[in-house]
């Protein structure tokens, strides 16, 4: 039974990993040809309306995620009831929080930004509604979120590549901007709709999950916001103190240096749903351990992997406008594989109910972040905001998490250095 549901488990990583796959085949042929059509100013023109939109998405979502998920794993149909009670305050906080970043960037941006920023605001209200994802993630049926989003990614891809081909204007890249949350959205409602029965329950059911998703979501969002803040604080810093030509080419180092993080995402996702379930803490403790030194070693092999190949690989298919990117990309792989040890982390202490002491670490995260950013960007450009990223990754990762429950990360680092060195030996 036990290796049955261990097979279940790596084969659900499989599916979520294969759908990345294919978005990376998309960011090397297909967005990379977009980067040099348009050019860095107007890449990074759209890098930022997209920064901005999902920030409002997170927001919009209340943590709602980890907490959807952590309940389907647990409760099936109390996770489904939790997810269709909050359909309506989803809906009602993005449009709360999109009207005035709408009008406020539509007024300062010119004709072609405010295009781009008003096809994302649509693109991201399709994805905060599609919480439908962590459904199928939570109750091991990646592989139909796989085959959903890359019919999804497929026609979005097409549609660029199409653009460029014929070279059309590049307003028409906000048709499939808008296509990349709106196809994945209705197959998955058409799909879910087909396979379970329409759940009815009070009014007075959905008002106790709203304040529910709000209790706890409220611990969460305020970790999500500060998480999405401090990823996405470079391009903000960057258009500020430079130009938007710089956010376009750190953009493509920041897209490269994150696109395999769906490793540590899919691992580390799969993993947890059994470690959730888990009873016993040694045990627990024990997996995490071993996953966090899987984490670190596909991390460095990708890490050198980037230092010897990425100069090449940059100037083929970005061209030479884009070779500032390196030394910044090299960093942020750096930076993701200790985002993907940070993500072990954060789910271990979510085992633990650690929601409050998340979002107070988080906030204080985002205030490191800051103060790292405004001077490293300054002197130093795109490669500062590289490094402000690892620093306050690494500082998330080590410092704040130890301040937690007497020390149960420490305890977990620790582990994960002894599996090491007892492999080793």
């Amino acid at each position: 039974m036990k290796i049955f549901r261990f097979n279940k488990i790596a084969l659900n990583a499989v599916w979520m990993m294969s759908e990345k796959i294919i978005s990376i085949f998309g960011l090397i042929f297909v967005t990379s040809s977009v980067a040099k059509y348009v050019g860095p100013n107007l890449f990074g023109q759209i890098a930022l309306s997209l920064s901005i939109f999902q920030i409002v998405q997170i927001i919009a979502q209340m943590g709602g995620g980890t907490i959807i998920f952590k309940r389907l794993s647990k409760n099936l149909n109390s996770g489904v009831l939790l997810l269709n009670a909050t359909l309506y305050m989803r809906v009602l906080l993005y449009f709360v929080i999109s009207i005035p970043v709408l009008v406020y960037y539509s007024y300062k941006s010119d004709y072609l930004s405010s295009i781009f920023i008003f096809a994302t605001f649509i693109s991201c209200f399709f994805s905060t509604l599609d919480v439908l994802a962590i459904y199928y993630d939570a109750t091991l049926n990646s592989k139909i979120n796989t085959c959903i989003n890359v019919i999804g990614l497929f026609i979005s891809l097409l549609l660029r590549w199409f653009i460029v081909l014929l070279d059309w204007e590049p307003v028409y890249l906000s048709i499939p901007i808008i296509l990349t949350g709106f196809i994945p959205f209705v197959i998955r409602i058409c799909i879910f709709s087909s396979i379970k029965k329409r759940v009815v329950f009070s009014k007075r059911k959905k008002i106790q999950y709203v304040k529910y998703l709000f209790k706890s979501g409220y611990n969460f969002v305020i970790s999500d916001i500060s998480v999405a803040l401090y990823t996405r604080l470079s391009f903000f810093i960057i258009s500020f103190f430079a130009s938007k030509t710089e956010v376009g080419i750190y953009s493509v180092a920041l897209a490269l240096g994150n696109s395999w993080g769906f490793v540590n995402s899919s691992i580390i996702s799969s993993f947890f749903t059994k470690i959730y379930s888990l009873k016993n803490e040694a045990d627990s403790l024990i997996i995490s351990a071993k996953l966090n030194l899987l984490i670190f070693v596909i991390g460095l092999i990708i890490t050198i992997g980037t230092l010897i190949f990425a100069p090449y690989f940059l100037l083929w298919f970005y061209g030479p406008l884009y070779s500032d990117a390196y030394i910044p990309l090299v960093i942020l792989c750096m930076s993701t594989t200790v985002a993907g040890l940070g993500g072990v982390a954060t789910r271990y202490i979510v085992r633990h109910s650690g929601y409050s002491f998340l979002s107070k670490k988080m906030f204080f995260t985002l205030i490191t972040s800051v103060l790292l950013s405004v001077p490293l960007v300054y002197f130093y450009g795109i490669v500062g905001a590289a490094i402000a990223t690892f620093l306050t990754e690494f500082i998330s990762l080590t410092l704040y998490n130890y301040f937690f429950k007497n020390r149960v990360i420490f305890d977990l680092h620790k582990s994960s250095v002894l599996f090491f060195l007892k492999v080793r030996t």
